[in-house]
């Protein structure tokens, strides 16, 4: 949805970027996949069903993660309607969104943090490798298919990385507060974990979610309507959990 919209606010059809937005999303299907394993979280809940893992077996949920980034590599290459170099800077996009300074390195930094209380910059720097390393590339990905330049990316990026923040601590007010039944997915998860709840009270982290979306808006202001209209899209996907944590720093539970 953010790589179709960015796309389209930023002038381009969204039929062009169609090919490059299911390369993304395979990227994070995969990477819930993986995240699920018994070697990583051990989850048994995704998306209201049940995880890929306890339906078809370990090894087919490891192949289906590997043949999801293969197909979204081959996806992009073979894009439709966008010139080659383009393509390319895609590819290498998804790259590094999913490398070491991505999904990789931080899913590794969670799991090393098991155990131990790690400063509140390592819990961000994992947040930001993360949440906000796919949140950005969703945006990028949609930005450049329409041919954005250095400033407007740059710009895009220091939003995606506020909004991938104030995701991730919607998402641990979920994990703390939550119903499984209710979210889809198993909460409690990260009980064994410090995340920025180990350093906040509920009422901060909505403070802080609150103070990370404004500055989100006021980054994207210089961008005019397709700014205010990425910010409004933002701001409407994370309605429902902020609301839901506004109500967890209200009664505190």
């Amino acid at each position: 949805m953010l790589t179709l919209a960015t796309a389209r606010f930023f002038g381009a059809a969204e039929d062009v970027a169609l090919d490059p937005a299911c390369a993304v999303e395979m990227v994070h299907t995969a990477s819930l996949i993986v995240d699920d394993l018994p070697c990583m979280d051990d989850a048994r809940l995704r998306r209201g069903r049940t995880a890929n893992h306890l339906v078809f077996g370990e090894h087919v949920a490891t192949l289906a993660a590997i043949e999801l980034l293969n197909r979204a590599f081959g996806t992009v290459a073979c894009a439709k309607g966008i010139p080659s170099d383009v393509r390319a800077r895609l590819g290498e996009c998804l790259s590094l969104s999913i490398g070491l300074e991505g999904l990789v390195g931080g899913q590794l930094l969670d799991l090393q943090s098991a155990g131990r209380r790690p400063d509140r910059e390592e819990v961000v720097d994992v947040y930001g490798r993360k949440t906000g390393a796919l949140l950005s590339v969703s945006i990028e990905i949609g930005a450049r298919v329409a041919g954005a330049e250095a400033p407007v990316l740059h710009q895009l990026n220091e939003f995606s990385s506020k909004l991938g923040l104030a995701f991730q601590i919607l998402d641990d007010l979920y994990d703390r507060f939550g119903v499984s039944e209710a979210i889809g997915k198993d909460v409690g998860q990260d009980a064994a974990k410090t995340t920025l709840l180990s350093h906040l009270s509920a009422e901060e982290a909505c403070e802080d979610v609150e103070r990370l979306m404004a500055a989100g808006r006021e980054q994207l202001a210089p961008l005019g309507s397709a700014g205010e209209q990425l910010a409004g899209l933002a701001c409407s996907l994370l309605e429902e959990a902020t609301e839901f944590a506004g109500r967890v720093a209200q009664n505190g539970t």
